[in-house]
């Protein structure tokens, strides 16, 4: 059972009293939670789609968290306040997904948090497959959704984040007890952005018990384009790869083990995957040769981006965990038993 005391802690560091959260609407079967920056066309579109949920919107309410758009989201908001009963709007200054996904996980006032992201499209038996599977199995403390593409394959200029299999704890689709999330603590909002907040925060909720994976509990995301601004935007991404490798002991996800976390985070940012991109690239030249051209060229810009962060990712420190209360955890033991500390590089 996760620790009530750490997971009071969190909420009271929230300047939510105790009183406020553990009076639970048992009514509601989930709190669906919705970081945004913008994106208002895409937040319309994903709170549409959850009116026609096979779960009577009656039974969940929507936390929508602004995190410090320079959009008006109100008017969305507006549309919507009669046709999703439990819906809230919560905005607060820019800090990031994590932290705007930790709002919402204070605020909370159902026993399971569903997190989406605002440009994703759920499949209409996505809260009743992934709330009822937590249901059925009380050992278990996430259930992952199967994250698919909405319009195609990976080219070299689009993309799209995809679960096949459990491992893959993306944000975009995943639902966890509330209980849990406060109880580690909720998400590292030391990773400012969209990158590998959601699989660290997966492993201190695995030292609490199982996330299995619920195939027919489906997200669809859309393809992201690629290009050279946002490629050499993303390398800084790296840095947060790289914190992941030092404190666990793997690269991005578990199943790629490392015992030099700082020099196989460097050769993947230098030279994996600008090779990676450049073998997709050549594999299309026959079939879309301007699609192949491009992707040539990003592939030059990602192996620019990733030797530009060698060096810090060589030698700059590994910071420790920055806590939802703005708080740095100095607890740094080598026990891989304890997953929520650093580990040393």
């Amino acid at each position: 059972m996760p620790n009530i005391d750490r997971s009071e802690q969190f909420v009271r560091n929230h300047k939510r009293s105790e009183s406020e959260w553990i009076g639970r609407d048992e009514q509601l079967c989930c709190s669906v939670v919705i970081p945004v920056f913008n994106r208002t066309d895409q937040l319309r579109s994903l709170l549409q789609r959850l009116t026609t949920q096979s779960t009577p919107t009656s039974q969940f309410e929507v936390i929508v968290c602004d995190d410090g758009s320079t959009e008006s989201l109100k008017n969305v908001f507006a549309e919507f306040q009669s046709s999703i009963p439990h819906l809230r709007y919560l905005r607060q200054e820019n800090r990031g997904p994590a932290a705007a996904r930790n709002t919402g996980i204070v605020h909370a006032v159902s026993d399971i948090v569903v997190f989406l992201d605002s440009d994703v499209e759920p499949d209409r038996h996505l809260i009743r497959e992934l709330t009822h599977s937590l249901i059925a199995h009380p050992e278990w403390q996430g259930a992952v959704a199967s994250l698919r593409s909405v319009n195609g394959e990976d080219t070299p200029r689009w993309e799209v984040p995809r679960t096949a299999s459990c491992g893959h704890y993306h944000t975009a689709g995943i639902a966890y007890r509330t209980d849990v999330l406060r109880c580690v603590g909720g998400l590292d909002e030391g990773f400012v952005s969209a990158s590998c907040e959601d699989v660290d925060l997966a492993v201190r909720v695995l030292e609490q018990g199982k996330i299995e994976m619920v195939p027919k509990a489906i997200v669809y995301h859309p393809l992201g384009g690629r290009t050279a601004a946002s490629c050499w935007k993303a390398r800084k991404n790296w840095r947060f790869v790289r914190i992941v490798a030092c404190r666990y002991g793997f690269l991005a996800w578990r199943n790629q083990q490392t015992r030099f976390p700082r020099l196989r985070t460097a050769v993947a940012a230098s030279l994996l995957q600008p090779l990676n991109g450049l073998w997709m690239a050549m594999r299309l030249i026959n079939r879309t040769p301007h699609e192949s051209i491009h992707g040539l060229f990003l592939s030059v810009v990602d192996w620019i981006g990733g030797m530009s962060m060698v060096p810090s990712i060589l030698f700059e420190t590994t910071p420790c965990r920055l806590s939802s209360v703005g708080k740095r955890d100095s607890n740094r033991t080598q026990s891989t038993a304890a997953w929520t500390n650093d580990q040393a590089a």
